[in-house]
């Protein structure tokens, strides 16, 4: 996932273009794997979005896409792993410190590292791009578009590099682009003044997840695992908004974070919405007054409209991702692939207290626990961890393969 779109300038496009058919670092992207655990573990390719791609704190760069879940499954697949690997601070720098949303070597949101230039490698084994949404693994060029798909890809689709591997088994993480934006903006339709298409409607999901899977299966003999979609609500950027009222000590450091005294309305209490941590930037920056309303079209009040999930908004996704789920269970079932729902996954985390229902928005370095990184939405390796072992468990069941699994 990733709702950060960095755009490049005709000069750097080309530099980007060269670089990426022209790098990448052996000693860092290629595992040298002994024979591999089964037969149809032999060449290991995964798609995705930022998730899969290693992105963490609003950034990505080597030391965050070691950390990718598709990593770790490949070792215990025992399989080569190529990734497009990503030198220095990252492109862009993670953010290393929430309070002051400092990145890692000073670099800023538009910073970018590009590629390790060491070696030319034409395949790779991690081909996920984030921003990606549903319809990036066929097209080359769409809306979500940024300048890691040219950096990644180097102009061709996420499947056409998926074949160019000859893939015996695959993973497939994507959809959570076509929600997560809309959700952590407080809108479920297309809105022009917070550049965001919205939700992708169901009817256009299943289409773009058809194409990919039937483009992918034309490698013969394919196997593979379809991941769900996380139900974007349940992240910690998102919070209830009683806690404002609720929770004296929560709200202080809310404010401290906006910059100024909120006002919340008094219809907020029994509402049940929820309130993403990204309107305390925009309080802050005084694009929005410091009142916030849980209900639509109060005047003095615009964060009741943007930025705030209520109850009918909430269901709306929900019933969205359910359908965006029971659509890739159907493909994993046509096509003969595993499938895993992760939010089950997610759920227990939040339930152990691990993932915190309320962030702690003094805490410069884990305000999201430790299983959310600083951005308030992306796993940290932790989770990561966690996605691999129950990723490595629906494989096994699937397919009665022996893969080890991983500590947690």
């Amino acid at each position: 996932m990733n709702a950060t779109k960095l755009r490049v300038g005709a000069l750097a496009a080309a530099a980007i273009t060269i670089a990426a058919v022209a790098c990448t670092n052996d000693s860092v992207d290629v595992l040298s794997p002994p024979p591999a655990a089964n037969p149809i573990f032999q060449r290991y390719v995964a798609l995705g979005n930022s998730i899969t791609a290693g992105y963490q704190s609003s950034g990505i760069n080597d030391s965050t896409q070691k950390e990718s879940y598709a990593k770790l499954v490949a070792e215990q697949m025992h399989t080569g792993y190529v990734y497009p690997s990503l030198v220095g601070p990252g492109c862009a720098p993670p953010v290393v410190n929430f309070l002051t949303q400092a990145r890692l070597g000073g670099g800023t949101p538009t910073t970018c590292a590009l590629r390790n230039p060491a070696t030319t490698v034409l395949v790779q084994n991690n081909v996920a791009v984030p921003g990606a949404t549903s319809a990036d693994p066929t097209a080359a060029t769409t809306k979500a578009s940024n300048i890691l798909t040219q950096l990644f890809l180097g102009g061709k689709t996420q499947v056409q590099r998926a074949l160019d591997a000859q893939p015996t088994f695959v993973s497939v993480w994507i959809g959570n682009n076509d929600v997560l934006d809309a959700a952590t903006k407080g809108v479920t339709g297309a809105t022009a003044a917070l550049n965001t298409a919205g939700i992708t409607d169901t009817t256009t999901f299943r289409a773009n997840y058809k194409r990919m899977i039937d483009q992918l299966l034309t490698q013969k003999g394919l196997k593979g695992i379809l991941i769900g979609v996380v139900n974007v609500t349940a992240i910690p950027a998102l919070f209830p908004a009683e806690s404002l009222l609720t929770n004296p000590t929560f709200k202080a450091k809310f404010d401290a974070i906006a910059g100024a005294t909120t006002t919340v309305l008094a219809n907020c209490p029994g509402s049940h919405a929820l309130i993403s941590y990204g309107i305390a930037g925009q309080i802050r920056a005084g694009t929005f007054p410091a009142v916030i309303s849980c209900q639509k079209n109060v005047p003095a009040a615009p964060v009741g409209d943007w930025f705030v999930l209520d109850t009918t908004e909430q269901r709306i996704f929900n019933t969205d991702i359910a359908r965006y789920n029971a659509y890739i269970a159907n493909k994993a079932d046509s096509a003969g692939f595993a499938y895993l729902d992760p939010n089950p996954l997610l759920y227990g985390l939040r339930a152990t207290g691990a993932i915190p229902t309320l962030p702690d928005f003094t805490n410069p370095t884990a305000p999201f626990g430790a299983y959310i990184s600083l951005d308030g939405a992306h796993p940290t390796g932790k989770t990561h961890r966690q996605a691999a072992i129950a990723i490595i468990n629906a494989i096994n069941l699937k397919y009665q393969t022996t893969l080890a699994t991983i500590a947690p």
